[in-house]
C-alpha cells in the first residue's frame, strides 16, 4: 500500500493545484480520484485501493462502474486517467488476481436480475402450457 500511496502523492503533484481536498466532492476532485482509482484497478483490491484514499471498497466499485461514461463524458477525465496509468505503470503489480473492470457488485445485481426474469419467464411458460392444455381438452386439437 505505501507504493500506491507513494504513486498517488506523485500523481497529485503532477496535476498540482487542481487538487483541493481529498473529501472535496467538487467534480474535478471526484475525476482525479476515481480515474486513479479505476486506473489502479488491476493492480490492487478495491479495499486496498480504497484504503489508499481514505474511502471503502464500495467507492472503487462505484467508480469503476462510472468510469466509462466519465471517459465518454470528459476530457479532463481521460487525462487524470492517463496520467494515473502513467504513475501507476512504475509499480509492481501488488496482487496475482485479475480484476475486471466489470463491476463485480454490477454483474451480481445483473446476474440477480436475470434470475428473477428467468423465474418469471417459467412461471408464464408454465401458466400458457396449462392454457394449451385446458383448451385442447374442452376443444380437442383443431388442426
Amino acid at each position: 500500500m505505501k507504493q500506491l500511496k507513494i504513486a498517488r502523492d506523485n500523481y497529485l503533484q503532477e496535476l498540482g493545484f487542481e487538487f483541493k481536498s481529498q473529501n472535496s466532492r467538487e467534480r474535478n476532485n471526484v475525476f482525479i480520484r476515481n480515474a486513479f482509482m479505476c486506473a489502479g484497478r488491476g493492480l490492487a483490491t478495491a479495499k486496498v485501493l480504497g484504503e489508499v484514499w481514505g474511502r471503502n471498497h464500495s467507492t472503487i466499485c462505484h467508480a469503476t462502474k462510472y468510469h466509462q461514461a466519465n471517459t465518454n463524458f470528459s476530457e479532463e477525465y481521460i487525462h487524470y486517467f492517463e496520467v494515473a496509468k502513467k504513475h501507476l505503470r512504475k509499480l509492481p503489480k501488488l496482487t496475482n488476481r485479475k480484476i475486471s473492470l466489470r463491476d463485480p457488485i454490477f454483474l451480481t445485481e445483473e446476474n440477480r436480475r436475470l434470475e428473477i426474469k428467468v423465474n418469471f419467464l417459467e412461471q408464464e411458460n408454465k401458466h400458457l402450457k396449462s392454457l394449451v392444455k385446458f383448451y385442447y381438452n374442452r376443444y380437442g386439437n383443431q388442426d
